[in-house]
């Protein structure tokens, strides 16, 4: 059965093309709305699978819509926005979305971010917000490769790179390159065992064998460490003092 699809998309162009390449590759979608009246219109005689909706609409805004809808029913977002700003990311995140796409994007790459939100819905069973903390992730996280999803254990993750709109995760046996961002990965991971060294990079503190300056291994993988966040590191290991006074 093909998934159902609600567009929330003010700039009509924009909107009418997405639905047109959604639909070429077999997803059904309900209807497309500029702002909250249409939505709810819409909401009130058929409902999604997944809504994917813009974060500006016109005046409006896509993330207060949303919340409203999710207050009726929790069913997975994928946000749409030319801002990548961390305060809009930030205010996103607070309804708990799928999938953060950045504008311009390929429809590939959107592609699998619709199936893979679906399944991690249909997989854990999401009925709630409150259950989904519960559920997210426990020992492992799929990541799209592909058509396909890949099982990854997250013991088995080394470190994750910020790469403009992109995030690069790396493993002992490959590379896989995300449309995402940090903070998005870090909020889904929940593991404590992961720690933010920077900006730009999100560690596993089980493969760190060494740490030089500001330089911290993993493997054979290396990564910078902002002065702040290696104090910080440091408190977690260990420390063999040769003097004790």
């Amino acid at each position: 059965m093909a998934h159902k699809i609600l567009i929330i998309e003010d700039q009509l162009l924009i909107a009418e093309d997405m639905a047109m390449q959604l639909e070429d590759l077999g997803y059904e979608i309900l209807g497309i709305a500029s702002d909250r009246k249409e939505t709810f219109e819409l909401l009130n005689t058929t409902w999604p699978d997944l809504i994917i909706s813009d974060i500006m609409l016109g005046e409006e805004n896509g993330i207060e819509i949303v919340d409203e809808i999710l207050q009726q029913k929790k069913l997975p977002i994928i946000y749409l926005t030319g801002n990548s700003e961390m305060a809009t990311v930030k205010k996103a995140m607070k309804t708990h979305p799928a999938a953060y796409m950045v504008k311009p994007f390929k429809i590939s790459e959107f592609a699998i971010n619709i199936d893979l939100a679906m399944h991690n819905f249909q997989e854990m069973g999401l009925e709630d917000v409150q259950k989904t903390d519960s559920k997210v992730v426990h020992d492992a996280i799929f990541i799209p490769d592909q058509q396909t999803f890949i099982r990854i254990k997250k013991e088995d993750i080394f470190m994750v790179e910020a790469d403009g709109s992109y995030i690069k995760i790396f493993t002992k046996e490959k590379r896989y390159q995300l449309s995402s961002n940090l903070k998005n990965f870090e909020a889904q991971l929940k593991d404590d065992s992961f720690l933010r060294i920077s900006r730009k990079y999100l560690v596993n503190s089980a493969h760190v064998h060494k740490i030089n300056g500001n330089t911290v291994y993993m493997g054979p993988y290396e990564a910078v460490i902002t002065k702040t966040m290696r104090q910080e590191m440091l408190q977690k290991f260990p420390i063999l003092r040769t003097k004790i006074n």
